[in-house]
């Protein structure tokens, strides 16, 4: 348990039996009765004293409150005192005798109540069932006096009382009613129990506040997106102990049931759909129009950020907008006297404004960018907050900044407050002046900010105005900031009525993808969850089975009190007489469960062998899941411990290693790009086996640069400034090392991960790949580096220029990125000029790059992406902004944040990438296997240097410019280079091949020969191509046996200068 209860409470009683514990335990639990909660169990310190330990303080010091605690027991009660520490303090605690006599020895102590004491008045009462040894109520119904039915009580509420609370006594105890009133749920209707009518008013009155039903009608309402949303709540709403529960019928009806506060949630949710759905089109000038047809406040867009967060564009009026706080366009005074200030005090009413010159009065006027609290008056919200934003012209240029800090304190006053929304209108821009596209700038800048932050209570943020044009400049500054870190929700997409399954199975996928936003795509997701396997919304979850039985586990026993009787039936009709170890059985659509589909899995019971019989189906098993469920095109499939129970009696640690191992397989050979879910569900008491899967999936599973970082490489001729440029976007003025001289420059790549700006950022800093004074032996190690170091590939280049004066040189660094830049290349390239401060006065960068045809060229085939940096504005606040490198960096990051959006959030790569990243993969497989505890990031490493080491070695015989032309896609030289690096087998192959070829390609590869050997410019002509075949031909079998990447590049290049020099002769 650890330190999670650490808050402790003592009372002094003499032996108390495990059923009397248990009652004390549960009384501590149920806040309305003793002021406790969340706790541990009741432990005995020593002959005389009891303590239970709390895991929030806030529970102890309740319980420690009340002078005395009484818990009821079978004939009798125990009335007793708390403490807080073991020491007795000086006045005695007061504890009566337990009940029963012959089960617990009486304390001693100075007052002693018998379970036959009568009342100290004289007044009539009513017979209680702890006055006399009366047995429980379920042994004496027939004798009770009062009996009531609990009217409007639907069968869904009855089925999900049965789930969550169907145990015996366990709705009566939740509700703090323990014996004096007992709960009966049959199949159409909750009947009460009690001897008391008062009694039964109260246990009825509980059950309406506690637990709530909503039905409401959705057209359409079997969409994704509305599954999508629903589903995510009610599985955060779950974890741990059934809360809520959703249910879609036929009729476009959608029903919500369980604890008020999260169907109160899930209706809310409901609701911003309806509003959503209406007008959330991607024209503007449209939605506009569907607006003003609408009477309330409505949805244009809507955005998803880190954790949850929600971020709503909406059009309407703030004084109509029901959130936890409301925003209100402040000015110093707090003087309410027009704009949305006037609207929100006037429907506030007079509160507000008297609140508000309250405060005034007592600490003075409200500064720029400050917030304040007041009263909501009678607007829909629990606090209004008075944000004071600046005036145009009156702020020194720094409006931008103190409404970022305007929002920010809005943002952070309501965290305090532990407010879960909050609306905003477009500060500032109104009577205040200021440009509505700087303020929309600034708020989102402030709201994405905000967003980076963990550990949120606040869940949505509304942006909202009523006037057409704020909101388009507000939902275009959420399209440009926040598309690199969120998903943008679209139009819910209508699905049939009643197609329940193909729902299902949509909304599984959607899940899986809302799970890897940010990942690349076609990656398999693994999540390890503590909850029941039976309630988990996926499309697939998996049973297993001892041999064919499908009820031989505690799984299968669980799903069938679910499903009942079709459940093996419907097996039996899916898998006939027999299975065989290993074969997974799909059974699709069952009745009652949240999933789409069950797989039965056929195992065998542990046989004490790693490497045994057992090991082995269960992989085989596993395997079949994972690509049944491809097959089906699922999204989704929850595991539970597979054979970790009594029937099958794997240890949890091999099934640990057993599945990972297997996942990982399956992420590696599968050919889909869809992403998949995979959810290791482990019951909530299993804590060991928690642990176990937490110990390997920290290594295993853990995220690393590859999945979460974006990876940039930058690209240039020696003194362009790349390093430079590296520090800057990295605000690190030595990270990378700089030289003066432009004949000096980077030698080695070095590649460095940080945080800016909220994001990840991964810099691989390269030496000048394409300059031609470079020798061949110093740049292909590099380039290889490179690879490796970027591999799967990267999401951006950054092409680096100097703004100078453009020489013979400069021109053929532009030619050469040209020839070896692929087309598809260049779609993740952005052009980056640095020494922008030595750009002529009063001339644009764009009027710099049109005096060049091919720079002019280079800038078009990158989407004229083009930034320029100013070097010696080092960090400066100038009062340009856009003369700051800070601002400098932020432009550049939202370019490739939206580059990375325009190409589906991936990262550029190609078949030697691939190559590359799947050789590090097996490189790291090979290393963890011996490594101990080696960390995976360190893993990392040691295989990116072995792999570039052996490829190195690989390619000993193929030129530079070969290799560099397959990183950057060039298909022909793509091609050639796998070849090198997959085996010696196609080698042999094209030696064959070429060998019986016409003289005349014989003659190509002698003229060619000097090409292969000093990796000159290429031609991508027939014969250039057979000329870097045959060179790598020479090159590997010469380098065959080499142990080093240079004695490799020895032997090839001694081997193609001779081979060439004895072509020359024979000519």
């Amino acid at each position: 348990m650890g330190d999670t209860y650490q808050y402790p409470v003592f009372f002094e009683c003499q032996s108390l039996l495990g059923e009397q514990k248990k009652r004390i335990e549960k009384y501590f639990r149920i806040r309305r009765r003793s002021g406790g909660g969340d706790c541990g169990p009741l432990r005995r310190v020593n002959d005389k004293v009891y303590s239970i330990t709390f895991k929030w303080q806030r529970d102890q010091q309740r319980v420690l409150q009340r002078p005395e605690h009484v818990v009821e027991f079978l004939g009798g009660r125990l009335a007793f005192t708390v403490r807080d520490s073991l020491e007795t303090h000086t006045s005695s605690p007061t504890t009566t005798s337990t009940p029963n006599q012959d089960s617990a020895a009486p304390a001693q102590s100075s007052l002693s109540i018998p379970a036959s004491t009568p009342p100290p008045s004289d007044e009539a009462h009513e017979l209680q069932p702890d006055r006399s040894p009366r047995p429980y109520l379920q042994e004496e119904k027939e004798e009770l006096k009062k009996e009531r039915t609990v009217s409007n009580m639907s069968t869904h509420m009855l089925d999900f009382l049965r789930k969550a609370y169907g145990g015996p006594g366990m709705l009566g105890d939740f509700l703090g009613f323990d014996n004096e009133v007992e709960i009966e749920l049959r199949d159409t209707e909750l009947r009460l129990f009690s001897f008391s009518a008062g009694k039964l008013d109260d246990a009825e009155k509980a059950l309406q506040v506690e637990f709530m039903e909503v039905k409401t009608d959705v057209p359409n309402c079997l969409s994704s997106e509305l599954w999508k949303k629903l589903t995510s709540k009610t599985n955060e709403m779950n974890q741990g102990q059934w809360r809520a529960q959703v249910l879609f019928g036929s009729d476009s009806t959608v029903y919500l049931l369980g604890h008020t506060k999260e169907v109160e949630e899930l209706n809310e949710t409901v609701t911003q759909f309806n509003l959503q759905r209406t007008v959330h089109l991607p024209v503007p000038e449209v939605a506009q129009d569907l607006v003003n047809l609408s009477e309330g406040n409505t949805v244009v867009a809507s955005y998803s950020l880190c954790d949850g967060l929600q971020v709503l564009v909406c059009q309407g009026d703030i004084t109509k907008q029901e959130a936890d706080a409301l925003v209100n366009a402040a000015n110093e005074d707090l003087d309410h006297c027009g704009g949305v200030a006037a609207a929100l005090s006037k429907a506030g009413g007079s509160e507000v404004q008297r609140e508000s010159n309250d405060l005034v009065k007592y600490t003075g006027k409200i500064h720029t960018g400050d917030v304040v609290v007041t009263t909501g008056g009678n607007l829909k919200c629990k606090k209004l907050l008075h944000a004071v934003g600046p005036v145009a012209g009156k702020a020194g240029g720094k409006e931008k900044l103190l409404l970022e800090k305007a929002v920010n304190s809005a943002l952070n006053l309501s965290e305090i407050m532990e407010f879960k929304s909050i609306a905003l209108p477009c500060i500032s821009s109104g009577v205040f002046g200021v440009p509505v596209t700087v303020c929309s700038e600034a708020i989102v800048t402030a709201v994405k900010e905000f967003g980076n932050q963990g550990g949120r209570s606040l869940s949505r943020i509304i942006l909202i105005d009523n006037r057409g044009e704020v909101v388009r400049a507000m939902q275009e500054a959420c399209d440009r900031l926040l598309q690199g870190i969120s998903t943008r929700d679209s139009m819910p997409s209508g699905i049939p009525t009643g197609d329940l399954g193909s729902l299902m199975d949509a909304a599984a996928k959607d899940t899986a993808k809302e799970v890897m936003t940010g990942a690349p795509e076609g990656r398999v997701h693994v999540e390890v969850v503590q909850g029941t396997i039976e309630t988990q919304q996926v499309d697939a979850l998996v049973s297993p089975m001892v041999g064919h039985d499908p009820l031989s586990t505690r799984v299968a026993n669980t799903l069938y009190k679910m499903v009942g009787s079709q459940l093996t039936a419907r097996f039996r009709k899916k898998a006939g007489e027999e299975t065989l170890p290993g074969d997974a059985v799909l059974v699709e659509n069952l009745p009652g469960l949240p999933s789409n589909a069950v797989l039965f899995l056929n195992l065998i019971p542990w046989d004490d062998d790693e490497d045994g019989t057992a090991v082995q189906v269960l992989r085989v098993g596993i395997n079949n899941i994972l690509t049944s469920c491809e097959n089906k095109g699922f999204g989704s499939v929850a595991l539970p411990v597979l054979g970790a129970g009594i029937a099958l009696r794997f240890p949890d640690i091999e099934v640990a290693r057993v599945l990972l191992e297997e996942v990982q397989k399956f992420e590696q050979s599968r050919a889909s790009k869809t992403p998949f879910l995979v959810r290791i569900t482990i019951h909530p008491t299993d804590t060991e086996a928690s642990e176990v899967f937490k110990a390997f999936t920290k290594n295993i599973h853990s995220p690393d640069q590859v999945s979460t970082s974006k990876r940039i490489v930058l690209l240039g001729k020696t003194g362009s400034g790349k390093s430079n440029l590296a520090n800057t976007i990295f605000g690190e003025a030595e990270l990378f090392a700089t030289y003066n001289s432009p004949n000096s420059g980077t030698t080695e790549c070095q590649t460095e991960t940080r945080t800016v700006k909220g994001r990840s950022i991964t810099l691989i800093d390269t030496p000048g790949f394409f300059d031609s004074e470079r020798s061949e032996e110093d740049i292909k190690p590099e380039i290889m580096s490179c690879i490796t170091e970027c591999a799967p590939g990267p999401h951006a280049f950054l092409i680096v220029l100097k703004v100078d004066r453009f020489t013979e040189h400069e021109q053929a660094v532009i030619t050469k990125i040209l020839q070896y830049f692929s087309e598809d290349a260049l779609k993740y390239a952005v052009i980056v000029f640095t020494h922008g401060d030595q750009l002529p006065k009063g001339k644009t960068i764009q009027e710099f790059v049109s005096k060049n045809k091919n720079l002019s060229d280079l800038v078009k085939k990158c989407g004229s992406r083009c930034h320029i940096f100013d070097n010696k504005y080092w960090k400066n606040k100038q009062q340009n902004d856009y003369r700051s490198n800070q601002f400098q960096v932020e432009d550049l990051l939202n370019t490739v944040d939206k580059m990375v959006m325009e190409n589906s959030g991936g990262y550029y790569t190609n078949g030697m990438l691939q190559t590359v990243e799947e050789e590090i993969k097996k490189e790291e497989e090979q290393i963890k296997q011996s490594s101990g505890n080696m960390q995976q990031e360190e893993i990392r490493q040691h295989a990116k240097r072995n792999v570039s080491n052996r490829f190195l070695i690989q390619l000993a015989g193929t030129a530079t410019g070969a290799l560099l032309g397959a990183f950057f896609g060039v298909e022909a030289l793509l091609r050639l280079v796998i070849k090198d690096v997959k085996g010696p087998e196609l080698m042999k192959y094209m030696k064959g091949f070429l060998i019986g070829r016409a003289p005349a390609a014989a003659a190509a590869v002698g003229a060619e020969a000097a090409v292969v050997a000093t990796g000159a410019a290429i031609s991508l002509t027939t014969a250039a191509l057979a000329t870097g075949v045959m060179g790598g031909i020479i090159g590997h079998d010469a380098a065959e046996g080499a142990e080093t990447a240079m004695e490799a590049a020895e032997r090839a290049a001694n081997a193609v200068r001779d081979k060439r020099q004895s072509v020359l002769r024979l000519q």
